[in-house]
Protein backbone atom coordinates (compact mmCIF):
# COMPACT_ATOMS: atom_id res chain seq x y z
CA UNK A 1 0.00 0.00 0.00
CA UNK A 2 1.47 3.80 -0.90
CA UNK A 3 2.42 5.58 1.99
CA UNK A 4 0.15 7.86 0.47
CA UNK A 5 -2.96 8.61 2.63
CA UNK A 6 -5.99 7.18 0.35
CA UNK A 7 -9.59 7.37 0.62
CA UNK A 8 -12.62 6.17 -0.44
CA UNK A 9 -15.58 9.23 -1.50
CA UNK A 10 -19.19 6.54 -1.38
CA UNK A 11 -22.58 7.37 -2.76
CA UNK A 12 -23.94 4.10 -1.90
CA UNK A 13 -24.97 3.65 -5.20
CA UNK A 14 -27.81 1.56 -6.16
CA UNK A 15 -27.31 -0.72 -9.20
CA UNK A 16 -29.50 -2.27 -11.59
CA UNK A 17 -32.13 -5.03 -10.37
CA UNK A 18 -30.69 -4.38 -6.84
CA UNK A 19 -32.37 -2.51 -3.69
CA UNK A 20 -30.67 -0.12 -1.36
CA UNK A 21 -29.98 -3.25 1.06
CA UNK A 22 -28.15 -4.33 -1.43
CA UNK A 23 -26.27 -0.65 -1.79
CA UNK A 24 -25.87 -0.53 1.76
CA UNK A 25 -24.50 -4.26 2.01
CA UNK A 26 -22.24 -3.49 -0.40
CA UNK A 27 -20.85 -0.39 0.33
CA UNK A 28 -20.12 -1.57 4.63
CA UNK A 29 -18.22 -4.63 2.62
CA UNK A 30 -16.32 -2.24 0.44
CA UNK A 31 -15.15 -0.29 3.95
CA UNK A 32 -14.07 -3.25 5.34
CA UNK A 33 -12.10 -4.29 2.27
CA UNK A 34 -10.44 -0.30 2.22
CA UNK A 35 -9.93 -0.96 6.05
CA UNK A 36 -7.71 -4.28 5.62
CA UNK A 37 -6.40 -2.50 2.32
CA UNK A 38 -5.09 0.72 4.65
CA UNK A 39 -7.21 3.04 3.03
CA UNK A 40 -7.03 5.99 5.54
CA UNK A 41 -10.34 7.20 5.35
CA UNK A 42 -13.58 6.58 3.96
CA UNK A 43 -16.20 8.93 3.24
CA UNK A 44 -20.27 8.69 2.32
CA UNK A 45 -22.18 11.76 -0.04
CA UNK A 46 -25.05 13.04 0.97
CA UNK A 47 -27.90 13.19 -1.75
CA UNK A 48 -31.85 13.57 -1.89
CA UNK A 49 -34.59 12.43 -4.10
CA UNK A 50 -31.50 10.15 -6.59
CA UNK A 51 -33.60 6.48 -6.93
CA UNK A 52 -30.07 5.11 -7.72
CA UNK A 53 -28.25 6.74 -4.82
CA UNK A 54 -28.76 5.48 -1.47
CA UNK A 55 -26.78 7.46 0.64
CA UNK A 56 -29.43 9.90 1.69
CA UNK A 57 -28.22 10.20 5.31
CA UNK A 58 -24.39 10.32 6.49
CA UNK A 59 -24.70 9.67 9.78
CA UNK A 60 -27.07 7.21 9.86
CA UNK A 61 -24.54 5.44 6.99
CA UNK A 62 -21.68 6.10 8.99
CA UNK A 63 -22.67 4.69 12.44
CA UNK A 64 -23.79 1.53 10.64
CA UNK A 65 -20.31 2.11 9.18
CA UNK A 66 -18.50 2.33 11.92
CA UNK A 67 -19.82 -0.73 14.02
CA UNK A 68 -18.51 -2.95 11.17
CA UNK A 69 -15.03 -1.60 11.23
CA UNK A 70 -12.28 -0.91 13.80
CA UNK A 71 -9.63 1.72 12.72
CA UNK A 72 -10.60 3.34 9.24
CA UNK A 73 -11.46 6.59 9.83
CA UNK A 74 -14.92 7.32 8.60
CA UNK A 75 -16.72 10.83 7.26
CA UNK A 76 -19.21 13.11 5.34
CA UNK A 77 -18.70 14.14 2.05
CA UNK A 78 -20.61 16.39 2.93
CA UNK A 79 -23.40 17.04 5.56
CA UNK A 80 -25.62 19.30 3.33
CA UNK A 81 -26.20 22.57 5.95
CA UNK A 82 -29.05 23.97 3.86
CA UNK A 83 -31.39 21.83 5.24
CA UNK A 84 -30.03 21.42 8.73
CA UNK A 85 -29.71 23.37 11.85
CA UNK A 86 -26.12 23.04 13.77
CA UNK A 87 -27.51 21.83 16.73
CA UNK A 88 -28.50 18.40 14.84
CA UNK A 89 -25.44 18.03 13.18
CA UNK A 90 -23.51 18.28 16.03
CA UNK A 91 -26.04 15.82 18.52
CA UNK A 92 -26.22 13.59 15.21
CA UNK A 93 -21.98 13.05 14.95
CA UNK A 94 -21.20 13.50 18.43
CA UNK A 95 -24.02 10.49 19.32
CA UNK A 96 -21.90 8.08 16.73
CA UNK A 97 -18.45 9.95 18.49
CA UNK A 98 -19.67 8.96 21.89
CA UNK A 99 -19.49 4.92 20.59
CA UNK A 100 -16.77 5.17 18.23
CA UNK A 101 -14.52 8.26 19.70
CA UNK A 102 -11.77 9.56 17.10
CA UNK A 103 -12.76 8.09 13.79
CA UNK A 104 -15.18 10.81 12.37
CA UNK A 105 -14.38 13.58 9.88
CA UNK A 106 -17.12 15.90 9.86
CA UNK A 107 -17.65 17.30 6.43
CA UNK A 108 -19.44 20.24 6.04
CA UNK A 109 -21.23 21.78 2.68
CA UNK A 110 -23.58 24.28 2.20
CA UNK A 111 -25.96 22.68 -0.44
CA UNK A 112 -29.41 22.53 0.19
CA UNK A 113 -29.14 26.36 0.67
CA UNK A 114 -29.15 29.63 -0.58
CA UNK A 115 -25.94 32.13 -1.08
CA UNK A 116 -25.55 34.13 1.19
CA UNK A 117 -25.71 38.08 -0.30
CA UNK A 118 -26.74 39.50 -3.10
CA UNK A 119 -25.69 37.79 -6.44
CA UNK A 120 -22.67 38.68 -7.55
CA UNK A 121 -21.43 40.24 -11.04
CA UNK A 122 -20.19 38.25 -13.67
CA UNK A 123 -16.09 38.44 -14.57
CA UNK A 124 -14.86 40.75 -17.11
CA UNK A 125 -13.40 39.00 -19.30
CA UNK A 126 -10.33 40.38 -22.15
CA UNK A 127 -11.89 38.03 -24.95
CA UNK A 128 -15.29 39.60 -25.79
CA UNK A 129 -18.26 37.11 -26.20
CA UNK A 130 -21.04 37.53 -29.03
CA UNK A 131 -24.22 35.30 -28.90
CA UNK A 132 -22.36 32.26 -26.59
CA UNK A 133 -19.44 32.36 -29.33
CA UNK A 134 -15.42 33.80 -28.82
CA UNK A 135 -14.21 35.27 -31.74
CA UNK A 136 -12.33 31.82 -32.38
CA UNK A 137 -15.97 30.31 -32.19
CA UNK A 138 -15.55 28.59 -29.00
CA UNK A 139 -18.65 28.25 -27.26
CA UNK A 140 -18.70 29.95 -24.27
CA UNK A 141 -21.12 28.24 -21.53
CA UNK A 142 -22.84 30.59 -19.72
CA UNK A 143 -21.85 32.18 -16.33
CA UNK A 144 -23.09 29.53 -13.64
CA UNK A 145 -26.28 30.79 -11.62
CA UNK A 146 -27.31 29.46 -8.03
CA UNK A 147 -30.23 31.37 -8.65
CA UNK A 148 -31.48 29.68 -11.97
CA UNK A 149 -30.66 26.78 -9.73
CA UNK A 150 -32.76 27.21 -6.87
CA UNK A 151 -35.75 28.22 -9.44
CA UNK A 152 -35.78 24.70 -11.24
CA UNK A 153 -38.66 22.60 -10.18
CA UNK A 154 -36.39 19.65 -9.36
CA UNK A 155 -34.72 21.52 -6.32
CA UNK A 156 -37.58 23.50 -5.29
CA UNK A 157 -39.11 20.15 -4.74
CA UNK A 158 -36.29 19.06 -2.51
CA UNK A 159 -36.61 22.19 -0.86
CA UNK A 160 -39.91 21.71 0.10
CA UNK A 161 -39.46 17.90 1.34
CA UNK A 162 -36.33 18.54 3.31
CA UNK A 163 -37.38 21.66 4.99
CA UNK A 164 -39.98 23.08 7.42
CA UNK A 165 -42.52 25.52 5.77
CA UNK A 166 -41.64 28.86 5.74
CA UNK A 167 -37.70 27.87 7.31
CA UNK A 168 -34.98 30.08 5.41
CA UNK A 169 -31.52 28.72 5.79
CA UNK A 170 -29.07 29.93 7.98
CA UNK A 171 -26.02 31.63 6.94
CA UNK A 172 -23.40 29.75 5.98
CA UNK A 173 -20.44 31.07 7.79
CA UNK A 174 -22.52 31.45 11.13
CA UNK A 175 -23.61 27.69 10.92
CA UNK A 176 -19.77 27.24 11.21
CA UNK A 177 -19.17 29.17 14.10
CA UNK A 178 -22.02 27.69 15.73
CA UNK A 179 -21.13 24.03 15.28
CA UNK A 180 -17.83 25.33 16.44
CA UNK A 181 -18.90 26.75 19.24
CA UNK A 182 -21.86 23.68 20.25
CA UNK A 183 -18.86 21.28 19.76
CA UNK A 184 -16.70 23.33 22.27
CA UNK A 185 -19.49 24.46 24.82
CA UNK A 186 -18.92 27.69 24.32
CA UNK A 187 -22.11 28.19 22.48
CA UNK A 188 -24.28 31.14 23.88
CA UNK A 189 -27.38 32.75 21.90
CA UNK A 190 -27.61 36.44 20.91
CA UNK A 191 -29.86 37.18 24.74
CA UNK A 192 -26.74 35.27 26.41
CA UNK A 193 -28.36 31.72 27.18
CA UNK A 194 -26.14 28.95 27.21
CA UNK A 195 -26.55 25.68 25.27
CA UNK A 196 -24.76 22.58 25.54
CA UNK A 197 -24.97 19.40 23.13
CA UNK A 198 -25.00 16.72 25.11
CA UNK A 199 -24.08 14.19 23.29
CA UNK A 200 -21.66 16.30 21.00
CA UNK A 201 -20.02 19.00 22.98
CA UNK A 202 -16.17 17.77 23.43
CA UNK A 203 -16.86 15.29 20.47
CA UNK A 204 -13.22 14.34 18.90
CA UNK A 205 -14.22 15.43 15.43
CA UNK A 206 -11.84 16.58 12.49
CA UNK A 207 -13.60 19.24 10.57
CA UNK A 208 -13.74 19.67 6.74
CA UNK A 209 -15.18 22.57 4.66
CA UNK A 210 -16.03 21.51 1.61
CA UNK A 211 -16.89 23.31 -1.63
CA UNK A 212 -16.88 23.53 -4.87
CA UNK A 213 -17.06 26.85 -5.99
CA UNK A 214 -15.80 30.16 -5.07
CA UNK A 215 -18.06 31.70 -2.20
CA UNK A 216 -18.86 31.42 1.81
CA UNK A 217 -17.63 27.50 1.70
CA UNK A 218 -14.16 28.84 0.27
CA UNK A 219 -13.87 31.71 2.61
CA UNK A 220 -14.55 30.24 6.09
Amino acid sequence: MSDIPLGVLDLVPISSGSTAGDALRNSIDLARRAERLGYARYWFAEHHLNPGVAGTSPAVVLALTASATSTIRLGSGAVQLGHRTALSTVEEFGLIDALHPGRLDLGLGRSGGKPSGPPSAPPVTATPVVDGRAPNGLRIPPRFSFEHLLGSPRVAVQRALLQQPNAESQDYGEQIDDILALLAGTYRSADGTQARAVPGEGADLQLWILGSSGGTSAEV
